[in-house]
């Protein structure tokens, strides 16, 4: 309609027409019935795009004068049919949504990485032309690449035609990625055309499936659960007061509320002249839950006629109630209580009505006390996903070979959390689950590897360095109900000194470095923690490694299950890195004296005494186990012919189909 301006449609709109464009058969079907031809779409840069997206609202409210340019929820509602679009939309952009969170990482903005990608997309082209009879697969890099194109469908469908001699179509449609479907034999069959046609691993650093996002997906923890298992203590306040007093002559001269075990000082008082009944902004106070149960309402009556001036009637008010019979979102509101109060005969006498709500007020420190467990066995050869929820059903093989011990976090003598730590060496895996008194679970964490990030070799770090792999690191991610959490690396740093011994366990001379970032915050930061420390601290969390205490400053009970996986985390990683050593006998008859007389709990917990059956660093160097690429430690952790999530699927839920083509 307007060919001649630059227009640029707001970001719901524009989300949706790259969705369309990613059909590109069906995007091509469609603008020949809606307009005749082939729709352009072109991409601009930031300045040109703020004006095109200026002539757009122009031209836009011209033709709907009563409806928003921009996207809002309240005007969701309206609708306006022009055109019979036949591809669904909808279905595909949460596939396209679960491939953004492929995507997010910083690397795939690395211009040296783009570059590589660049290639491999030429050749992801050209083996499609040579096998037009073959579904082939691409790699997460590569599919990101095919998307970039398809954007400029004008663009796309030439270039098609050229080297094709029809559209090269895009199927996402097929997720599934179980043994036997077809994405698992497309990609077995993908990785070998690659081979043999170029002479090269499929499979490269940091560009396959790292399994689905888990936001939304886990038990959330709610600070009525916090409140659980610390000293609860709430902010009551009191927005109104409404008195009806029911005696036969006099009035009210005054209320106030008392906590039963201080009666002395009034949480709230009020003297009352005339015949007002009706109290607003009263002030607040905090309790303990405890103290709630018992509260005293008190008024005192003058009543010239009966009573005795400065006459007092008393009842008891128990606040605790709402607590236990109210749910979070209901406390937050104001309820009405009412309170009778009585005469010395039994007769109401008052009755007090309260708009009450109850603010749950956040501890300032937790200290939770580890009550270990010993390993043992994984029994019934569990499958894979069991350990890492994250690859859903993609991955049914068993675990062969691994050991598990599931730990209790205390406060107080009472059970808080368990704390399952697993390990495996067939496949190579190793997790953390935290778990609630309902063994629902809150928070994991799992290995992940160079299949999901690249090496440091193979960008230029314009983005950042926080999430990228040496060949001497280990990575775990921590996920919540929140998604990716934290993602924390380790790497050992050797130093002259010698070895410490403590109790039966002996740690080299050296220092543990952790680079943590933070993927709600984006917040990167860089711990040290030296061989013959006791603890190590980041962020409001301490860890007593000789103990096993963990203490949260300043909690907040929406990331604490993550931050609680995030220690045991440091503990792994501490256990993978760390060189091995002779045994603390071995050394003790050489002389070497022991700096403590028991072992460090919180090492012992994860397994840092049996490495020999975990995937540490130790483990596979005598394995002499490769993942995809270099062979980089952090490069081994291997699940269905991938690493660790990786692999096995050949990364995007996309391909070519059939015999390469459809519509032209």
């Amino acid at each position: 309609m307007f060919p001649k301006e630059e227009i640029e449609p707001p970001l719901d709109i524009a989300w949706i027409w790259h969705v369309h464009t990613l059909a590109p058969a069906a995007y091509l079907q469609d603008c020949k019935k809606i307009f005749g031809g082939l729709l352009s779409r072109s991409l601009f840069p930031p300045a040109k795009r703020q004006r095109a997206l200026v002539n757009a609202q122009q031209i836009w409210a011209q033709y709907y004068p009563t409806y928003p340019f921009e996207f809002r929820p309240a005007a969701a509602g309206w609708t306006y049919k022009c055109c019979d679009i036949t591809y669904d939309l909808f279905a595909a952009t949460k596939r396209q949504s679960a491939f953004f969170y492929q995507v997010s990482l910083p690397h795939y903005r690395d211009s040296k990485f783009l570059k590589r990608t660049l290639q491999r997309y030429k050749q992801f082209l050209h083996l499609n032309r040579m096998n037009p009879n073959t579904f082939v697969v691409p790699t997460f890099d590569i599919d990101l690449m095919w998307h970039a194109h398809q954007a400029h469908p004008v663009e796309y469908v030439a270039d098609c035609q050229k080297i094709f001699g029809h559209v090269l179509d895009h199927d996402d449609t097929d997720t599934d990625r179980g043994e036997g479907s077809k994405l698992k034999t497309s990609d077995t069959s993908t990785r070998e055309l690659w081979r043999q046609t170029f002479g090269e691993k499929f499979a490269v650093d940091g560009v396959m499936w790292r399994g689905h996002s888990m936001r939304g997906q886990l038990a959330a923890m709610t600070l009525r659960q916090l409140h659980k298992v610390t000293e609860e203590r709430f902010r009551v306040e009191i927005n109104r007061v409404i008195i009806s007093w029911q005696g036969r002559s006099g009035h009210v001269a005054g209320f106030a509320i008392r906590n039963s075990v201080d009666l002395s000082h009034p949480l709230m008082a009020k003297n009352i002249q005339g015949d007002f009944n009706t109290f607003y902004d009263t002030p607040s106070f905090e309790l303990s839950i405890d103290d709630l149960r018992n509260l005293i309402c008190s008024v005192h009556v003058d009543d010239g006629a009966t009573r005795k001036k400065g006459a007092r009637c008393e009842a008891t008010m128990d606040l605790a109630l709402l607590v236990n019979t109210l749910s979070e979102e209901e406390l937050l509101k104001h309820q009405e209580v009412v309170v009778q109060l009585k005469d010395d005969d039994g007769v109401s006498v008052v009755n007090l009505a309260f708009g009450v709500r109850m603010i749950p007020i956040a501890p300032s420190t937790i200290s939770f006390q580890l009550n270990s467990t010993p390993f043992n066995d994984l029994t019934d050869s569990p499958k894979i996903a069991s350990l890492y929820p994250h690859l859903g059903d993609a991955f049914s093989d068993p675990i062969r070979a691994g050991i598990t011990a599931t730990h209790q976090l205390q406060v107080n003598l009472r059970e808080v959390f368990k704390v399952r730590i697993s390990h495996a060496t067939q496949p190579l895996l190793s997790a953390v689950h935290v778990v609630n008194d309902q063994d629902k679970l809150l928070a994991y964490s799992h290995l992940i590897s160079t299949e999901q990030l690249p090496l440091e070799t193979t960008v230029l770090r314009e983005c950042g360095d926080q999430l990228l792999c040496s060949l001497d690191e280990r990575a775990m991610l921590v996920k919540d109900n929140r998604g990716d959490a934290y993602f924390i690396k380790g790497q050992w740093k050797k130093e002259k000194g010698s070895v410490s011994i403590y109790g039966s366990m002996a740690i080299p001379a050296g220092q543990m470095k952790y680079t943590i970032t933070d993927m709600i915050t984006a917040k990167t930061s860089v711990i040290k923690v030296a061989s013959r420390s006791s603890s190590f601290h980041y962020d409001g969390i301490t860890v007593d490694l000789l103990t096993g205490c963990i203490a949260l400053d300043r909690p907040d009970y929406h990331q604490l299950p993550a931050q609680i996986s995030l220690a045991f985390s440091l503990g792994i990683l501490w256990t993978f890195c760390a060189p091995a050593t002779k045994s603390a006998s071995e050394l003790t008859s050489l002389g070497v004296k022991s700096v403590g007389s028991n072992s460090l709990l919180f090492l012992s917990s994860v397994g840092f005494e049996i490495r020999e059956h975990t995937p540490s660093n130790d483990y596979l160097s005598t394995q002499k186990t490769l993942g995809a690429s270099d062979g980089a430690l952090c490069d081994t952790v291997i699940v269905g012919g991938g690493a660790c999530g990786g692999g096995g699927c050949g990364g995007a839920a996309c391909g070519v189909g059939g015999d390469g083509n459809s519509g032209t």
